[in-house]
């Protein structure tokens, strides 16, 4: 297809024209007809001919992707786990708990996230605050009779319980022992279909340790910055000297005002980046009472009030 360029003006003309040919360049190989393979070396198949020969007779089918068989490991091994967790679900009942037979469970609190260390008389003595406490109860292990973290406090009070939870709740927790501890209700026994965490429920998340890290980062903030003290990497925390003085708030005249005129202070004042005396620019303490300033502002009300005010002149009754 053809343009007719002369019907454009010389600018797009310049477009449509044939560029320069290219220059030729000499090939950097011989051409295809001259191509040989140096007479010095040779091909691989004399070598490979029995490997080659005995693999294929060993594996007819072709090797197995070790790989894969390694998926299938770690697909079987979270299989088995959900298995085990199924079965040890359908086995628990805490309905029929033989170590909280007996006990109501709107008056029993759940206390999670607890020192290993830390022994029922203690924990007695850090709940005597809500009410006169029946039971106390620290799950342990039954083979090595190790703490697992967490326990259960039956009051003889449902109100002692229901004042537990309101006070500590479970996102704020109480600090046991350096540790922030959870309170919630026991849950296993008065909400439905509810799952414990070590069995694939909970209530998930962690926001009881939320506010601890906050306060550790706000107390230290190299925790934060690294070595630096600040985001910005150029700040200095003490870059002004230590008998530097703010600067005082204006306490002059407004338009909107009638405040009194400010006298200059003779105090002198520190510079900014050295520190020589500078003449205060601004005052430095209470004003001294002056004349009131006159200024001609008047608002919208006022001048609305002032021509109510006014007196509309008499016409005269003819």
């Amino acid at each position: 297809m053809s343009y007719n360029i002369t019907k454009f003006p010389a600018d797009v003309s310049r477009l449509f024209k044939p560029r320069p040919p290219l220059a030729y360049k000499k090939p950097v190989d011989y051409p295809l007809e001259k191509r040989q393979t140096c007479p010095h070396i040779t091909g691989v198949s004399q070598i490979l001919d029995k490997p080659l020969a005995g693999y294929l007779s060993d594996f007819p089918q072709g090797s197995q992707n070790k790989y894969l068989q390694d998926y299938e490991k770690a697909a079987d091994s979270k299989n088995r786990e959900q298995r085990e967790l199924e079965n040890k679900l359908s086995e628990w009942d805490p309905q029929n708990d033989p170590n909280m037979k007996d006990t109501d469970p709107y008056r029993t609190i759940f206390v999670g996230r607890l020192p290993y260390d830390i022994s029922e008389v203690e924990l007695q003595r850090k709940f005597n605050e809500f009410g006169e406490i029946e039971k106390v109860r620290v799950v342990r292990d039954k083979i090595n009779n190790q703490s697992k973290g967490y326990a259960f406090i039956v009051f003889t009070d449902p109100q002692s319980s229901k004042s537990a939870c309101k006070e500590y709740g479970l996102h704020r927790g109480i600090e046991i022992k350096g540790r922030t501890c959870i309170v919630d209700i026991e849950r296993g026994r008065t909400v439905k279909y509810f799952k414990p965490r070590r069995l694939g429920g909970g209530l998930g998340g962690r926001g009881y340790t939320r506010a601890d890290k906050m306060a550790r980062l706000s107390n230290n903030p190299a925790l934060r910055y690294g070595d630096r003290t600040s985001r910005r990497p150029g700040y200095e925390p003490n870059r002004f000297p230590p008998n530097w003085a703010a600067k005082p708030r204006y306490a002059g005249p407004s338009r909107f005002s009638n405040t009194a005129t400010p006298v200059p202070s003779s105090v002198p004042a520190q510079g900014r980046y050295n520190s020589q005396d500078m003449p205060a620019h601004r005052p430095v303490g209470p004003a001294v009472s002056a004349s009131p300033v006159q200024t001609s502002y008047r608002s919208r009300t006022a001048r609305a009030q002032e021509t109510r005010q006014t007196p509309k002149a008499e016409e005269p009754d003819y």
